[in-house]
């Protein structure tokens, strides 16, 4: 008896490591997957931006992402709603509406809910990054940004430009206080704080132009 039961717990064993092996197979193909397409976003995005001589270029970009998505089937392709510029930093990156499924922090930048859109008069934009070392790192390097850089937000065929007026650090709770002068168009950007980590930090813009 105690040799049958040696085999079950053997067994129980190697199915439990294979089935913890697929998990986590899963989630690094998916993770890699979501990469690829945010890159493809962001190309197609730039040629519907962009006047490029080039159609060889345009065909070949759409033809590529033809084939993620037919190599994907479960994936729905959404263009950029807008795309983030920071030269300083070579930070050149899209996010999503804040309604769609894609508009994640996991894999993408994320608009909060209780954002404005750049076109709305006294609104605030407010996008969450992760930073760190990761692919999906896109606000790694924010913590090199002063107050008097420039941040400019494509949106809409058109570009908002914004100057950084507040750099501040807030505890993780669950909650960010977000301090800005209402009276100002604002674009706000919180990621984790650098080599910290019990703290984010919090970056005011305000609309120049």
């Amino acid at each position: 008896m105690k040799k049958f039961n040696f085999k079950y717990q053997v067994a129980a064993g190697v199915i439990l490591i294979v089935g913890g092996t697929l998990v986590l197979l899963s989630d690094y193909i998916k993770e890699k997957r979501d990469v690829v397409f945010s890159e493809m976003n962001l190309a197609l995005s730039e040629v519907n931006h962009e006047v490029i001589d080039n159609t060889e270029t345009v065909e070949d970009t759409q033809k590529e992402i033809e084939e993620v998505k037919e190599n994907n089937n479960d994936y729905t392709y959404e263009e950029y709603l807008g795309i983030i510029d920071i030269p300083k930093i070579d930070l050149y990156k899209g996010f999503y509406n804040k309604n769609s499924n894609l508009n994640n922090v996991k894999f993408n930048l994320y608009v909060l809910p209780e954002s404005n859109y750049p076109d709305t008069d006294k609104g605030n934009l407010i996008i969450a990054g992760h930073s760190g070392n990761y692919n999906n790192s896109y606000f790694a390097n924010l913590y090199k940004l002063v107050i008097g850089d420039d941040i400019t937000i494509h949106y809409n065929n058109k570009d908002y430009v914004y100057e950084i007026t507040n750099i501040y650090n807030e505890e993780k709770t669950g909650k960010v206080r977000i301090f800005r002068n209402k009276n100002k168009t604002t674009l706000t950007l919180i990621t984790c704080t650098k080599d910290d980590d019990y703290h984010q930090t919090i970056y005011i813009a305000e609309l120049i132009s």
